[in-house]
């Protein structure tokens, strides 16, 4: 494969397509209190239903799932914080454990096994990942980011995200599925 970005709108998935949907999606489409675009929930909505489908394949790991729950978490707290009007609160010693947490907590539970749902569970294939591939990344790209293109590399999964660093850092041989603005 070779880079290439592909316009959300434009792109009809198919049978064949392995995609990995990275945590900015999923924010996108479960997380209400992030303040994301509608415009953009609806690109992304859509495309998750013509992939379902189409029968097209969408995996999940656990890093993706991981950095969604923490996401998510933290978004709650800083929402917390401003309802609260405790700015200066840390989140381990005043939010973890609160009420308001242990509910965001089973929010997120219920969000992620509708996720595993919608997915098929992928290793994150450490054992076979080039360390040196994604500490090369890592250079310009966060280091889960450089991750998620060694295991897209070596699983052929095209990368659906709301995340500019994979258009910006081209260094890489993936696909990119991702909404593309029209300049009018």
């Amino acid at each position: 494969m070779g880079f290439e970005v592909i316009d959300i709108s434009m792109y009809s998935p198919k049978n064949s397509d392995l995609f990995l949907f990275d945590t900015s999606v999923w924010m996108h489409l479960f997380c209400p209190l992030g303040g994301y675009h509608e415009k953009e929930q609806r690109a992304f909505s859509l495309f998750l239903k013509k992939a379902q489908s189409s029968k097209s394949s969408i995996f999940i790991t656990s890093l993706v799932l991981c950095e969604f729950a923490n996401a998510y978490l933290r978004s709650d707290f800083k929402l917390w914080q401003k309802r609260e009007g405790r700015f200066n609160a840390n989140f381990k010693k005043e939010f973890v454990g609160s009420n308001r947490y242990k509910k965001t907590v089973g929010i997120i539970a219920s969000v992620i096994n509708n996720i595993l749902s919608i997915c098929r569970k992928e290793s994150d294939n450490f054992n076979v990942i080039e360390i040196n591939k994604i500490l090369n990344h890592f250079q310009s790209i966060d280091f889960n980011d450089s991750y998620y293109l060694e295991l897209s590399s070596k699983s052929e999964f095209k990368i659906v995200t709301a995340d500019y660093d994979f258009i910006k850092y081209r260094n890489h041989g993936q696909k990119i599925v991702t909404i593309i603005e029209r300049k009018s």
